[in-house]
């Protein structure tokens, strides 16, 4: 019996080639590109899991209260860990974690390295790492020691075994204590190698927040009373501190403890590593969503539509002694062999695309024959189920004497299904246009905007933190300013996307005093003319006058309007170990992404050692200051960045929404025509005759070309109608995510719903117009 229901249905298969090749491309397209979605999300959502312990895993948070604003850290102070581990029961282990940026001498080459941490030992008890040399018992155990991962070791070792070697950091001579398997790529802190540290030095718990500290529980904690009791510990330890600075009772250290498995999506922080984005993550899971319903929805579409075709074969099947059960077995059977056909194909298309998609989004996503198989049975049953047992249903449901007779009709319920499906296939479509032209319009947006200074040719070379090569580094600017090259320069905190320095400010107004939290920036005289950044009023900072290394302070428009001075200039200013006024008031400018409001700004004299070096220079110059480097900080490797490019890191994640989201629609509307081409060419032979008879009676071209599309168009606009406010109130959302962003204009209607009914009339044409054309003589000879 099988073996039969496999010979009919692949000669079904063939019979119909186009019919079978339309649902077997869109069911790929639509599964392949739900496949490769469910990859991305997977990754993203499994952030940190692959740690054994990850449900007894917390991150210490602090907040800062400060009298005016609040400041949120990822770190906390160092001897957080031991009060922990000494006063807490419920605590298994604890474990910090600071990142130092080191300088490896190897050979006769140098090289800079950003994921170098040190750590306490008890990494390793509360972490998984596998240990490929050495184990974890004896590897921080010891001062001067390091631990590598596999990648880091082959790059300083090659192939020979790591595990004893020396190597110098920072100018410290370490000895390789093991060698551990790279962190998995869905780590949240991105680790190439450990060395141990002693943190017992540092003992002040408000002097220094670069320490990351993670606490291990017996069991899955109670975070929300665990919060409580950190309370005490702040009260006992934080507040005198902080009462000591002459401000009692005016701050407050608020101790938050943060799941391991939620930190990847949770709200940025000061000190934190790069997140995810649950904004990406939802629109691209409902992305997958709608292409595999449009893949779906076809199916069922053209086979309901084809049921004119098989109503003969149901009837003379049941003539024949076949029951509706058997019929229904044969129906889905010919589903089964289709989706199968389909999921295979979907699968190898995954594997060619997944290098291109991991290379754009810089992932390491990959899947296995088992994933593979898990996942494409889950889609195959889902389908089978919602695309293949409804037509098995119709089509076993005909009455063989009407059909027999020559007096069945297809009823008006199948009709409302297809309209209904059609609407929804391009309602569809037409959203996801709509949400490409917003995105598009506003990624213009970001590339137009006058960011309230002059970024091109702007290069920053960023000085090594090293005290003792300060000479070296002032020689090195010196050079720099003799050279005709160089247009302008300036040293000191640089413009990053970081944002300077938060800082204590104290003022007064209106006769109250204030303290509050604000961003600084450390600059020097030509700070303003290298960026072009234009004064409001006052003057710019001078060696001219002595006094402005202390006692002078320059600050932007939105830092008048927070204080609700009606002129700054003169105005009392305390912080960063500045006292004196404000001397000048610069334009607004955007330090920061259009993602963020532009932020009360401070810019101070830089009076210690300058970390960016900013030049205006020419690309073609590159060489020449590359040489200049490396003759005065010989030991030191080279780290620079033009600020273009700084500036277009900020919006990676925004066009990389772009790009997958337009790619997407692509293909999404792609499925939706193969649909509507199959089903009008389906519709275009059952109404042949008709046509015939047209033709006959006197009916042009027009006429019968206007007849057989004005239905079709008709659903596509009822389609727009739905989907087109809709994707508006979406997108108006997502634009909330930008501080500065357009507003959605008419004319962002008008493109998608000319392009779905340019792209649906298209589609309709060819089919319709070879109908049209078609002689009626050949039409009408089977009467």
């Amino acid at each position: 019996m099988l073996l039969n229901y496999l010979k009919v249905t692949w000669r079904n298969l063939l019979k119909h080639k186009g019919f079978s090749l339309i649902n077997i491309l869109g069911l790929s397209i639509g599964t392949g590109a739900c496949m490769i979605i469910f990859l991305y999300v997977q990754n993203e959502l499994t952030y940190d899991l692959y740690n054994l312990k990850v449900d007894r895993i917390a991150r210490v948070n602090t907040t800062l209260h400060t009298p005016e604003s609040d400041v949120a850290l990822a770190t906390c102070p160092a001897p957080m860990s031991d009060v922990l581990r000494r006063d807490f029961p419920e605590v298994e282990s604890t474990v910090r974690i600071q990142h130092v940026d080191q300088v490896i001498k190897s050979n006769n080459d140098v090289f800079s390295e950003g994921s170098f941490f040190e750590a306490d030992q008890t990494i390793f008890s509360i972490f998984s790492f596998h240990f490929l040399e050495g184990s974890a018992m004896d590897a921080l155990k010891n001062p001067g020691s390091i631990v590598l991962t596999e990648t880091i070791a082959k790059k300083y070792f090659g192939t020979r075994p790591a595990l004893g070697k020396t190597m110098i950091c920072n100018g410290e001579v370490l000895r390789v204590t093991g060698v551990v398997m790279d962190r998995p790529a869905n780590s949240d802190m991105h680790i190439d190698a450990l060395f141990s540290t002693d943190f017992s030095k540092m003992t002040a718990w408000m002097a220094d927040f670069d320490t990351y500290t993670y606490v291990l529980f017996y069991k899955k904690p109670d975070l929300g009373q665990f919060k409580q009791r950190l309370a005490a510990v702040s009260r006992k330890y934080t507040q005198p501190e902080l009462d000591a600075g002459g401000l009692p009772g005016k701050y407050h250290a608020e101790f938050i403890l943060q799941p391991l498995r939620e930190i990847h999506l949770s709200t940025e922080k000061l000190e934190e590593s790069p997140k995810g984005n649950k904004q990406f993550i939802y629109m691209f899971s409902l992305l997958a969503v709608f292409i595999l319903i449009i893949a779906l929805l076809n199916y069922i579409n053209l086979s309901t539509a084809k049921s004119t075709e098989r109503a003969r074969e149901v009837g003379i099947r049941k003539v024949s002694g076949a029951s509706r059960f058997q019929l229904m077995i044969q129906f889905l059977f010919e589903s089964f062999l289709l989706l199968i056909i389909a999921c295979l194909l979907a699968f190898g298309l995954v594997q060619i695309c997944l290098p291109f998609f991991n290379k754009f989004l810089q992932t390491k996503l990959s899947i296995s024959w088992e994933m593979g198989i898990v996942f494409t049975g889950i889609v195959f049953l889902v389908s089978l189920f919602l695309a293949g047992l409804y037509p098995a249903f119709v089509l076993s449901s005909f009455k063989p004497v009407k059909v027999l007779k020559g007096n069945w009709r297809p009823g008006n319920r199948g009709l409302m299904l297809r309209k209904s499906i059609t609407i929804t296939q391009f309602a569809i479509a037409a959203a996801l246009i709509m949400g490409t032209t917003v995105i598009y319009q506003q990624m213009n947006f970001i590339q137009q905007k006058d960011l309230g200074f002059n970024k091109n040719q702007l290069l920053n070379i960023y000085a090594p933190r090293d005290s003792s090569l300060i000479g070296s580094v002032s020689a090195f600017q010196n050079a720099l300013r003799n050279r005709p090259e160089v247009v302008d320069l300036t040293v000191g905190d640089g413009m990053s996307i970081g944002g300077g320095t938060m800082g204590s400010t104290y003022l007064e107004t209106e006769g109250r005093k204030r303290d509050l939290m604000c961003i600084y920036y450390s600059i020097d005289p030509h700070f303003l003319s290298v960026f072009q950044i234009p004064l409001a009023e006052g003057r710019n900072l001078s060696d001219s006058f002595s006094t402005d290394k202390k006692e002078a302070f320059l600050v932007n428009e939105s830092f008048i309007k927070a204080m609700g001075w009606k002129t700054a200039i003169g105005q009392p200013l305390q912080g960063m170990e500045h006292k004196g006024r404000v001397i000048g008031v610069v334009k607004n400018f955007y330090f920061k992404s259009l993602h963020s409001l532009i932020d009360p700004l401070i810019m101070v004299y830089n009076s210690s050692h300058a970390n960016t070096t900013t030049i205006k220079i020419k690309p073609r110059d590159l060489p020449m200051m590359k040489t200049l480097f490396k003759k005065y900080l010989p030991s030191v490797p080279i780290d620079y960045s033009f600020y273009d490019e700084i500036l277009d890191k900020q919006y990676l994640n925004d066009r990389m929404t772009m790009s997958l989201f337009n790619a997407f629609t692509v293909l999404a509307v792609f499925v939706s025509c193969l649909g509507l081409y199959g089903l009008v060419a389906l519709i275009a032979v059952q109404r042949t005759k008709e046509i015939g008879i047209r033709k006959v009676l006197g009916a042009s071209q027009k006429q019968l070309f206007s007849l057989m599309t004005k239905d079709f168009i008709r659903l596509v606009c009822l389609g727009l109608l739905v989907a087109l406010p809709l994707s508006a109130i979406v997108m108006d959302k997502w634009l909330t995510s930008y501080a500065y962003h357009i507003q959605i204009s008419w004319w962002m209607f008008l493109i998608p719903t000319l392009l779905v009914l340019l792209i649906a009339m298209a589609v309709i044409s060819r089919e319709i117009i070879k109908t049209a054309l078609t002689n009626p003589v050949k039409s009408l000879r089977t009467e």
